[in-house]
């Protein structure tokens, strides 16, 4: 597929991966999906790892505080315009903004929050960094949805933090989905995942990464050392899977 760039404000932009061992994840991701990798300058961008296949952006990975209290784990950043007035409307939406937006030189200016049920979210606004460049391929981003403990809550966040209009793709009991879209094309989901998070589970992002065949990179991913989280099932929206790597983020997978 030709390059992409991601020009809808609200959209998914970026993917990084918070790890406890930056050198052991850049090794099973690189030799999962034939990813190349490219550790930035240490005082400039704190040896931040960049992933990229055939010269595209896919996703980052950065080392994780020893003292964080969550396990590694797989992010989302949503494009903005404004990261000052993205901010604002986060805590105007009962968000919680983790620093101030910041200026990465050259770059972009990034941010990060706790979005009303707790779960964490990025905001990017590009400068030289324009998000990733391709998706729906091996290895790259097919899709983004927020695993929501309480959903109602979470879809009046988004509206309101992101300027989501979300559209009603489940609406039973068992049930509930809506996907955020713009001129008829969906960028990413809201579940009401209340019944099936375990209690020790919170509100999360969930990414899910193209693979030309989810069983066999699953089985790669066994032998690179991730173990099996979820067994690959059809599903009308394809065949998926997810492994916890080897440092504990959970992989997801999807045939596209």
């Amino acid at each position: 597929m030709p390059d992409i760039t991601v020009t809808v404000p609200g959209a998914p932009c970026w993917l990084e991966l918070s790890t406890s061992d930056p050198t052991r994840s850049q090794q099973f991701y690189t030799d999962l999906f034939g990813w190349d990798a490219e550790t930035g300058d240490d005082v400039l961008y704190g040896g931040y790892v960049s992933f990229s296949s055939t010269g595209r952006r896919i996703a980052g990975a950065m080392k994780k505080e020893e003292s964080a209290p969550y396990p590694d784990s797989w992010s989302v950043y949503l494009l903005t315009t404004d990261a000052t007035q993205t901010a604002a409307d986060i805590a105007e939406a009962g968000g919680t903004n983790m620093f101030e937006p910041m200026n990465v030189p050259e770059m972009g200016v990034m941010g990060f929050a706790a979005d009303s049920i707790g779960a964490s979210v990025g905001y990017w606004q590009p400068g030289h960094h324009t998000g990733f460049q391709v998706e729906r391929e091996h290895g790259a981003p097919v899709w983004c949805e927020l695993l929501a403990s309480d959903f109602e809550k979470a879809v009046t966040f988004y509206e309101h933090a992101f300027g989501w209009t979300l559209k009603d793709e489940g609406t039973g009991d068992d049930f509930r989905y809506k996907t955020f879209e713009r001129d008829g094309v969906p960028y990413a989901g809201i579940y009401d995942a209340a019944a099936t998070l375990a209690e020790s589970e919170s509100a999360s992002w969930a990414v899910y990464f193209g693979a030309d065949d989810v069983d066999a990179t699953v089985a790669k991913a066994v032998e690179l050392g991730a173990t099996v989280k979820d067994a690959a099932e059809d599903t009308e929206y394809g065949r998926i899977a997810s492994v916890t790597d080897p440092t504990g983020a959970v992989l997801r997978l999807m045939s596209f």
